[in-house]
Formats: structure tokens, sequence, C-alpha cells
């Protein structure tokens, strides 16, 4: 029972992390337009720009050999 419990508070404490981390990342995303150090469709280009990279690394590891 006990490391039943201790697991989900480690799920919990997770969680909270993630959210914690989401709202400093849109808040400092919020700065950054705000003052123009960067504009939205840059962002939204750079995030793309991510996102394919991403896809790209992940199926080379997908493949069979």
């Amino acid at each position: 029972m006990f490391n039943h419990l201790n697991l989900q508070d480690k799920v919990i404490a997770t969680e909270e992390k993630f959210n914690i981390g989401s709202i400093i990342n849109q808040a400092l995303i919020d700065i950054l337009i705000t003052k123009k150090i960067i504009s939205e469709e840059e962002l939204v280009n750079y995030i793309g720009k991510i996102k394919l990279q991403q896809e790209i690394f992940f199926d080379g590891t997908k493949k069979t050999v």
C-alpha cells in the first residue's frame, strides 16, 4: 500500500512540475513577443523546425536493423 501511495505522489509531483514549466514557458514567450524581441511568426516557424527535427530524430530510432 505504501509503495502505491508513494508512486502516486511522484506522478502528481511530475504533473505539477510539468504544469509549472508550461506556465513559465508561456510567460517567457509572452514577454518576448510583447517586447518585440521575437514575432509570433518567427516563434511559429521555429516551433515548426523543432517539430520537424524531432520527427526526423524519432523516425530514425523506429527503424529496425
